[in-house]
């Protein structure tokens, strides 16, 4: 069975689109809007904690560094819902620096597409 393959590109923006959606409920229900918007996360991080387990061993400085991005999405998700912080800015400023590092680095590709480059 053949991989699906991903652009992360895309993927950051589809969770924008998830975010926008979001806010756009969040103006009518909030509570619920809050909820979508924690949600909207949920795509990037699973494709990045599936490429991080799957390919531990073969990552590049660049994916080192996604790494602490998505580990400041998972605490600061974490510390929203627990209470101890209120504030959504942080989660759009990680993903806006995440873009940028997928955005500057053209050899950023992720499972099957970097075997396939190494060949």
């Amino acid at each position: 069975m053949e991989q699906i393959r991903i652009s992360e590109r895309k993927l950051i923006l589809f969770t924008v689109g998830l975010l926008i959606v979001a806010g756009i409920v969040r103006l009518g229900f909030y509570k619920l809007g809050v909820w979508l918007f924690y949600l909207a996360f949920a795509p990037i991080v699973l494709y990045r904690l599936r490429f991080y387990i799957r390919n531990n061993k073969n990552l590049q400085k660049v994916d080192r560094n996604r790494l602490y991005t998505l580990g400041v999405i998972i605490a600061t998700i974490i510390l929203n819902l627990l209470g101890f912080q209120d504030v959504e800015f942080v989660l759009l400023f990680v993903l806006a620096v995440d873009y940028l590092i997928v955005v500057q680095n053209p050899k950023t590709v992720s499972g099957e597409e970097s075997r396939n480059l190494q060949a």
